[in-house]
């Protein structure tokens, strides 16, 4: 029976859905160890590489390797363990959960954070956990906001060492509303929630929102926005 101290069961642990899929094409394609690690973030690639090792799944043993990494980004790449996340006014806020399960999955950011709202106030607790994510040692956060009401240039300006895009203007004239509102942390775990960032949203209003752990939704929503740089969104930059 595989215990805690089994390098299968800690590598599995360790390592989520995207990491297990890049190293797995890293081994099948013929690179070593030395290459196949990079896929993984640098400050967490001397741990994996050393549960990799105690697992024996190095290039030497490829096809071995590929089929273990590759049951692992399966396995975490089903849909599960869906959570509702409540925010409620008055004596009601006792069942309200945003502001402390977004504190908590940020706060566990070991690769990346990206987080879309359409209001970012300088009163949000959310707002704080982001930027001491951002400043975290290997650990990308990116941020997507309304340019008209979150005002981009001051959540960069709050943000230093996260890349902010702002909703761009259309060839036409008309102005993009970004509305879409959740977080995405490591590529897998995914918040998507009706609250903005803002004092009212995380601690009054009633509302609502789901945590699931589901890594292709994920990288497809990521993906979705990356492929919107440019067009419905727009850099902004750090301020000279």
């Amino acid at each position: 029976m595989a215990t805690d101290s089994d390098p299968f069961v800690e590598l599995g642990s360790f390592l989520n859905a995207t990491e297990a899929a890049r190293l797995a094409l890293q081994f099948e394609i013929g690179a070593p160890l030395s290459v196949a690690i990079r896929e993984i973030a640098s400050a967490r690639r001397e741990q994996a590489k050393l549960l990799l090792i105690a697992a024996g799944l190095t290039p030497r043993d490829c096809g071995r390797a590929v089929s273990v990494l590759r049951a692992v980004a399966g396995a975490k790449s089903v849909l599960r363990d869906v959570t509702p996340v409540w925010t409620m006014p008055g004596h009601e806020a006792n069942t309200g959960r945003l502001t402390a399960e977004f504190h908590r999955i940020v706060g566990e950011a070991r690769q990346s954070v990206t987080a879309a709202t359409y209001n970012f106030q300088n009163n949000s607790q959310m707002r704080r956990a982001l930027k001491a994510a951002s400043e975290r040692p290997g650990v990308v956060v990116t941020v997507y906001v309304d340019a008209r009401v979150a005002k981009a240039a001051s959540v960069k300006a709050q943000l230093p060492r996260a890349t902010v895009y702002q909703s761009a203007v259309l060839p036409s004239g008309k102005k993009v509303v970004s509305h879409a509102k959740f977080v995405v942390v490591d590529h897998e775990l995914l918040f998507i929630t009706s609250a903005n960032f803002s004092y009212p949203a995380e601690n009054l209003n009633m509302e609502f929102g789901l945590l699931l752990r589901d890594s292709a939704l994920a990288a497809s929503i990521e993906a979705t926005m990356t492929s919107k740089h440019g067009s419905l969104y727009e850099l902004v930059p750090t301020a000279p």
